[in-house]
């Protein structure tokens, strides 16, 4: 897909450091681990951006997406970070990521409604004043392997990382594949924040 973008520092970036993996219009790329990043805030993206430069994510041995990305990152600068956040929410269209998990969605809708919506909201938009991301219109795998993540202790063990060690305390009450899948196949049933 081709974006037309503005020239500005924001976009020369985009453009050099994060099409290659997460794609001209920030639609993600499974192979790579890379995931539609356009239904995110931008306070969301903004601190994970400071997290990977930071050496908060990316920095557990068994996590090598989040390390292709904190390498990628590892050049930016505090005053780069903000505007790629906007840039990605405002000037690349919204992405609809296809559906790759199937599940029981009434099976997910009863767990989603009784675990995740009171962070995330009912709708899967996320809550930014919880830390909570958006979580409609995300690629399906890449729920699944964050969410992994989190059970095995790769995401949110970091010291500095407030939020997602709140979401690695709450993991474990859905544990079970197919119960996450079914969650997911849910989620994946939401409408995007932002309409395609």
């Amino acid at each position: 897909m081709t974006v037309s973008l503005s020239g500005s520092p924001s976009a020369q970036i985009w453009q050099g450091q994060c099409v290659a993996c997460h794609g001209a219009a920030g639609e993600g790329n499974q192979a790579l681990g890379a995931p539609a990043l356009t239904q995110l805030s931008s306070d969301y993206l903004t601190r994970q951006l400071r997290h990977f430069v930071n050496g908060v994510r990316g920095a557990h041995p068994d996590d090598g997406a989040g390390k292709r990305m904190a390498l990628s990152v590892a050049t930016l600068v505090e005053a780069d970070i903000p505007g790629i956040a906007v840039l990605i929410t405002t000037e690349l269209p919204p992405a609809q990521p296809a559906a790759t998990i199937s599940g029981d969605t009434s099976r997910g809708e009863d767990y989603y409604v009784n675990i995740c919506s009171a962070c995330h909201g009912g709708n899967g938009q996320g809550n930014d004043a919880l830390g909570a991301p958006a979580l409609a219109g995300l690629n399906d795998w890449y729920l699944k392997s964050s969410y992994q993540s989190y059970l095995d202790g790769i995401r949110g063990s970091h010291p500095d990382d407030f939020y997602g060690a709140q979401m690695a305390r709450l993991a474990p009450a859905l544990a079970k594949s197919d119960d996450i899948e079914d969650v997911i196949a849910f989620i994946a049933s939401l409408p995007p924040r932002r309409a395609p």
